[in-house]
């Protein structure tokens, strides 16, 4: 016979399966927490029991409300599957975990984060087999144990005395998402470090598990720097002022630690970014505007366009993509040069929670994004004694200035979970509207100044996010034709830094060693125009760049100089998992003559059935001393 508490108890059982393997398997843990969920509401159902919002449930549900306004209000016809079931609305269902706030005690709560310890020692472990391992674990595993030619391979980081060393991404796709799940489990083992190392009497066995979890701590603490999630970086940097304000612990305890801390990170910082070009680029792609690697700018750039355009209703859930290429085929029949950067830009997601929100739901979604945030704001402040433990979601909420974190179903789901946990606040029934109303019944000062109805950690993001979006908006209004870089590249595909200052240089740039050689490809254009939805034409005016040969240097200028005309494919590498190929079409020695060289290429002499890059070549030679690359002069449209 089934009790009366019995599909609780199993709701609660799959509860924790799903907090411990979510970071094992999202489909698995999606199981979980479906059926946690389930068993739930039979025993409401049983028990002829009202489902209990919490007040942060409800203002996510209004928040995903909020993205259906726009086809309600344009008087279009909702489609079941492009606007609910596969737009950002159909991860509505994982916020009903909130759920289980109000469905479990503070006991029960306090057990379910061993569940969540026990998940973050499997993320670390799993991190740290994908460090040495060949092939990503997840296809592996999912493949029969077995490596299918083709599949991605992980990114290398170092070789160190024969062993190769991988960017660690445990079970997940990304190093984005295992950097998100890092953020949100991770606390969990350094408020165990924490709590066992603060006892007064610590016995023989308890010193043993104290420094069993400190080395998981330390362990996690590297694979978070390995990882290079510049945004969770960032996130762990700000959210531990946020800790430091509501634990003030005495600065004379803590600063040994901190300036043993700060020398370490930056001892390891240095030795990183002048040995491993990954980790460069990682650290140098935080600085420049022009990065290949994420489009950063051009994201911005088309969201500022959009939110313009739809502050107030937003584009509906499931638009982003089309209306990203709307705002997007102007730009190009501008500038042609640019549709490659544009077509290789992530065009599903704004890369900044806060702010794709807005642009799905409006000023509704506005509204509803910070009411979610204030209550959860409120519930962990209330928590004292476990801070440090949910640190991770106020993590993810500020890394969300960089990416979408919520949006991915592998942190969304665990971010959930983890605020389902959150201990009840002090208060038996929290009331929004009768908070305000005894707020505004004290006369003495204003709720507005009132610490008790505003948490400090509410404020500090709340500033965070309006200045985010303030930097963003300012970094978008570069110019477009601004943004137009050609590249150069080493033979093996390695950034060429002196090459690349002599793409449009003022003077010739003089070489370190003197060397009597120099080779570098420089990217061209693409042999068609075309845009997002228009068929491929060949162009009609040849591609050209031009050697500069600056008299006053003549006798630091190669004395010969070899020049390749090349052929590169055009896909996007990353949703194609493979580089692009590369060929040599034709090679010719330019004559010295102490005049400008032009190199000119027409297209419709090297056709092919789909778009490609014509690149070229540079070999030059040296006679003297004092080498000097000369100035190549080459326009955004190579014309």
């Amino acid at each position: 016979m089934i009790g009366k508490e019995t599909f609780h108890k199993v709701s609660y059982v799959f509860l924790w399966l799903f907090l411990a393997f979510s970071p094992f398997s999202i489909s698995l843990s999606q199981i979980f927490a479906g059926l946690s969920l389930f068993f739930l509401f039979l025993h409401q159902i049983k028990n002829k029991e009202l489902p209990k919002f919490p007040n942060a449930l409800l203002f996510w549900i209004g928040l995903y409300v909020s993205f259906l306004i726009f086809p309600l209000i344009e008087f279009q016809e909702i489609h079941w599957k492009k606007d609910i079931v596969k737009s950002e609305f159909g991860d509505l269902w994982m916020a009903f975990l909130l759920l289980h706030q109000t469905s479990l005690t503070n006991l029960q709560k306090k057990k379910l984060q061993k569940a969540v310890l026990l998940g973050a020692i499997f993320l670390i472990l799993s991190g740290l087999v994908s460090c040495f391992f060949h092939y990503r674990l997840a296809p592996y595993v999912m493949d029969g144990f077995r490596y299918i030619e083709g599949k991605r391979l992980p990114h290398l980081l170092a070789i160190l005395h024969g062993i190769s060393i991988y960017l660690p991404i445990g079970f997940q796709s990304t190093h984005l998402t295992y950097g998100g799940l890092l953020a949100l489990y991770l606390p969990s083992v350094l408020e165990k470090t924490v709590v066992l190392f603060q006892k007064k009497k610590i016995r023989i066995h308890l010193w043993k598990v104290s420094l069993l979890f400190f080395s998981f701590s330390l362990l996690g603490i590297l694979l978070l720097f390995l990882n290079q999630s510049r945004s969770i970086w960032i996130g762990f940097l700000f959210s531990s002022i946020l800790l430091y304000q509501n634990k003030k612990p005495s600065l004379k305890k803590i600063l040994p630690w901190l300036v043993f801390g700060i020398f370490l990170i930056l001892a390891i910082f240095i030795s990183f970014y002048h040995t491993n070009w990954i980790f460069q680029r990682a650290i140098d792609d935080i600085f420049t505007k022009r990065s290949l690697e994420n489009q950063r700018i051009w994201i911005h750039k088309i969201n500022f366009i959009l939110v313009r355009e739809n502050f107030l209703f937003g584009i509906g859930a499931g638009n982003y993509g089309e209306r990203f290429i709307d705002s997007a085929i102007p730009i190009i029949d501008q500038f042609p040069e640019l549709y490659y950067d544009l077509f290789i830009t992530p065009k599903s997601h704004a890369h900044f929670d806060f702010f794709h929100d807005i642009l799905l739901g409006g000023c509704f979604a506005f509204i509803f994004f910070l009411s979610f945030l204030w209550v959860i704001c409120k519930q962990i402040e209330s928590t004292q004694n476990q801070f440090l433990f949910s640190i991770g979601i106020f993590v993810v909420l500020l890394a969300g200035s960089f990416q979408c974190y919520l949006l991915d179903d592998e942190v969304l789901l665990p971010f959930m979970g983890l605020l389902s946990i959150l201990p009840q606040l002090r208060k038996n029934k929290f009331d929004f509207q009768s908070t305000i109303k005894d707020q505004l019944e004290k006369s003495s000062k204003t709720f507005f100044l009132n610490r008790n109805f505003i948490p400090v950690s509410f404020g500090m993001i709340l500033l965070w996010l309006f200045s985010s979006l303030t930097v963003t908006y300012l970094w978008s209004q570069m110019e477009d034709k601004d943004l137009v870089i050609h590249r150069t590249r080493t033979k093996d595909n390695f950034p060429s830094p002196f090459s690349q200052m002599s793409i449009g240089a003022e003077t010739p740039i003089p070489l370190p060693g003197s060397p009597k050689e120099w080779y570098f490809k420089l990217s061209g254009c693409l042999d068609k125009e075309l845009n997002f939805r228009t068929e491929p034409v060949v162009r009609k005016k040849p591609i050209q760049v031009k050697i500069l040969w600056d008299k006053e240097f003549e006798k630091h200028l190669p004395k010969s100089i070899l020049v390749e005309i090349r052929k590169r494919e055009s896909f996007d590498q990353d949703k194609e998992y493979r580089v692009h190929g590369e060929r040599i079409l034709k090679t010719s020695s330019l004559p010295i003559t102490g005049n400008d060289h032009l190199v000119s290429v027409d297209p419709s002499d090297m056709l092919q059935g789909i778009p490609e890059f014509v690149d070229f070549g540079f070999w030059y030679e040296w006679e003297g001393n004092e080498p000097y690359l000369p100035r190549i002069q080459i326009t955004g449209n190579c014309e």
